[in-house]
């Protein structure tokens, strides 16, 4: 019962969030281009968002609706099935670990792994550092006299990952559903490929100058236990002759229902709130979408769920 009014408040929120007026909204087209898998640990689960007109949107990532009830949280890695999984390219770089940001509030650090599957990734400007080499950005949050993660951005492929301020009796809760932003394109996976980041560490603002044109800017708005509010602008991307890239965009993994990081889309229209098993979902045109979960998951099971809404045009 208790799960059941959760769901119920839950949609209740995505109808709520509707503006009186969507004359100032554009729709983005949601397209889904997933395949089955039975390995947890490979990202099937691939949805872009195309609309040349749009330049902002924001992103909020909210704790899956299960979670005040959750006794355990399995964050463990599953290999099962993996056999398939194909080798990654291999680049070699020195391994490092630097503190980007500190404040009484915010600390933002920069890793470079041993490996990496590109050769080159984003320059990360901030403050008096300037690096070609880092793999990882975390930016933490002080809570209670402790640093807790909750967003973390791949400077070498684009990919975010966010999650709400850990619950203190899962102080490790999971990442779940990556995002892209910025213009997607195929480099052995899908990624967007950055070319500068350049971060206020005390705003909480990424400026992102993407390779193939264009910029953007992702700023921190909320970072709380009820979640993370990010706000998304966008201009400039590039438009080939027959086509835009999509601008955003979700990788996430669906081996069944219970085993999953996401496992149905909840989108808007002026019809009414629909709801579809990830798998079976085709595509839509909406101005708000949400990657969610209602049964407990095998896998990552503490991990948030995805929502983009407020899709606005230029001068809109």
């Amino acid at each position: 019962m208790r799960r059941t009014l959760l769901l119920t408040a839950a949609i209740a929120g995505l109808l709520a969030a509707a503006p009186a007026s969507a004359d100032d909204l554009v729709r983005a087209r949601v397209d889904n281009l997933s395949h089955p898998t039975k390995c947890a640990e490979f990202d099937n689960v691939y949805l872009t968002l195309t609309n040349p007109r749009a330049r902002s949107f924001r992103i909020e990532v909210t704790p899956p609706v299960y979670l005040a009830d959750l006794k355990v949280d399995d964050t463990a890695p599953n290999f099962d099935h993996c056999e398939a999984m194909k080798d990654d390219p291999k680049f070699k770089f020195e391994p490092k670990t630097l503190t980007l940001y500190e404040d009484a509030d915010t600390r933002i650090l920069g890793f470079t792994h041993e490996v990496s599957w590109r050769a080159r990734g984003a320059e990360v400007v901030i403050g008096d550092v300037d690096e070609r080499d880092i793999h990882l950005i975390q930016v933490q949050k002080k809570v209670a006299d402790k640093f807790q993660e909750y967003l973390v951005v791949y400077p070498f492929d684009g990919y975010w990952r966010a999650k709400p301020i850990p619950p203190q009796r899962f102080p490790e809760a999971a990442y779940g559903t990556s995002f892209l932003i910025g213009p997607i394109e195929e480099q052995h996976r899908p990624i967007v490929d950055l070319d500068r980041i350049e971060i206020d560490g005390k705003n909480l603002v990424f400026k992102l100058r993407f390779a193939r044109g264009g910029t953007g800017e992702l700023k921190v708005e909320k970072a709380e236990r009820d979640g993370v509010a990010l706000a998304v602008k966008l201009d400039g991307l590039p438009v080939t002759a027959d086509k835009q890239a999509p601008f955003a965009g979700i990788r996430s993994m669906f081996v069944t229902p219970d085993n999953a990081d996401t496992a149905r889309v909840v989108w808007r229209t002026d019809g009414g709130l629909f709801t579809e098993n990830v798998m079976d979902f085709k595509s839509t045109s909406t101005d708000d979408v949400r990657f969610d979960r209602v049964e407990l998951s095998k896998h990552n099971t503490s991990a948030p769920d995805v929502s983009f809404r407020g899709f606005r045009g230029a001068g809109e």
